[in-house]
């Protein structure tokens, strides 16, 4: 009688094992074929939650925006010159008059430390993205952490304290890891919340429709125009085009990409331009979701 080894493996050990090391090798490229369709259905769900996030927290803007007008009797300004030294005010009327009819009884011939740092004479010229800052969180504390809303005294509401309820606002509740300085002006400006993100929101005010500034206000900002109504996104707008919130304001974030693009005319039903395709991802307050 012939006996087998009790280490000779049978003829069909040898097909099973040949067979499990092809087997595993299937299901290796069976599981790249379905990471490569996995992965970018993950990244764009991912992005738009990103998206909706930011949305949302435009949306939180706008309700501050709201409670800043039920106070003061109008929206923000997305422009505007403020002097520590009394002397300063003389020669802005504009932004005299602003102040003005946000605060009737401003002690104009009063010098004052915005920023608590023992220095009365700067002059801080603030654009969009600040103005959205400054008017919805008020004047620093004085440990210089956080807005700390507006005192309540109407000849000095830029006076500085530690808190307290003799304040109006902050409007927002900001996160303070998101604050930018893009100008080095000590000014501060808000990133939405994009990872990585390094623009800040933009805001343009229509002064309650009488007209966004573009050519001083918008200008400089890294767009050329507010977004209008229109039926061609590769003309430039004629004065006439309507914007968009033409009686009240616009808030844009540059999206996923970091960049604005130019604004001017948008069409919801057509594609933007190939030099103006970085703007699909913008995210506004007049438009659910991104632009395109």
């Amino acid at each position: 009688m012939n006996l087998r080894s009790p280490k000779a493996p049978a003829a069909s050990q040898h097909n099973r094992r040949a067979f499990t090391l092809i087997e595993l090798m299937i299901a290796i490229v069976i599981i790249l074929i379905l990471l490569g369709l996995l992965i970018p259905a993950i990244g764009a769900v991912r992005l738009r939650a990103q998206q909706a996030n930011v949305r949302t927290e435009i949306s939180n803007l706008e309700a501050a925006i709201t409670s800043f007008k039920a106070d003061f009797g109008m929206d923000p300004p997305s422009s505007i010159t403020l002097y520590e030294a009394a002397s300063g005010w003389s020669g802005d009327q504009r932004s005299k008059s602003l102040i003005r009819k946000m605060w009737p009884q401003f002690n104009f011939m009063l010098d004052r430390d915005i920023n608590n740092n023992g220095d009365l004479t700067e002059v801080f010229q603030l654009n969009a993205g600040e103005c959205l800052v400054f008017f919805l969180g008020g004047v620093w504390d004085n440990t210089n952490t956080a807005p700390n809303g507006f005192s309540k005294n109407p000849a000095n509401p830029f006076a500085i304290a530690t808190g307290g309820t003799n304040r109006q606002g902050p409007y927002f509740e900001f996160d303070a890891g998101r604050f930018i300085d893009t100008d080095t002006d000590l000014v501060m400006e808000y990133k939405d919340s994009f990872p990585s993100q390094q623009k800040p929101y933009l805001y343009f005010s229509s002064y309650d429709g009488r007209g966004y500034r573009v050519t001083s206000e918008v200008t400089g900002t890294g767009m050329t125009d507010v977004y209008r109504q229109g039926e061609d996104p590769t003309t430039t707008p004629p004065t006439n085009d309507v914007p968009f919130k033409a009686k009240s304001y616009q808030i844009i974030s540059p999206g996923a990409d970091f960049q604005y693009g130019t604004g001017g005319i948008y069409n919801p039903d057509k594609n933007f331009p190939a030099n103006r395709t970085v703007e699909a991802d913008n995210i506004t307050n007049f438009v659910n979701g991104s632009l395109k």
